[in-house]
């Protein structure tokens, strides 16, 4: 029996994600065989058990959250960022939010509160 190391099956949960573009949860097992657990993990639990091999096998279960969310980063809106700025507590945390800012949309609105937050909490 082959046993895959976690790349491998991590690559074989990312296959099923992509083949069956409705699934939410996968699970796989280390000899490689694929379950989709959206309603239940019966399957995959009876697999690891009861197998050819006469071993119990390991189960690694994973989401599509966990792929998609590392392709597409989650964007925070501008009303959002500005009320993380004026909540914030030190001029450290509104300058990375302010970096982060510069790097990515360069939002006028978020900029300017953030200086202006930037400039109130240096003065306090």
């Amino acid at each position: 029996m082959k046993v895959l190391n976690k790349q491998e099956i991590k690559a074989v949960a990312a296959d099923v994600f992509k083949r069956y573009k409705k699934a939410q949860k996968v699970a796989v097992t280390t000899d490689g065989m694929a379950f989709i657990t959206d309603e239940g993990d019966n399957a995959v639990k009876n697999h690891a058990i009861k197998n050819r091999y006469k071993k119990e096998l390991k189960i690694h279960s994973f989401t599509r959250d966990d792929f998609d969310s590392a392709k597409s980063p989650k964007v925070e809106t501008a009303e959002n960022l500005i009320a993380a700025i004026n909540e914030a507590e030190t001029a450290t945390t509104v300058e990375h939010i302010l970096a982060a800012e510069e790097q990515g949309k360069k939002r006028k609105s978020v900029l300017e509160a953030a200086e202006a937050r930037i400039k109130e909490l240096k003065t306090d």
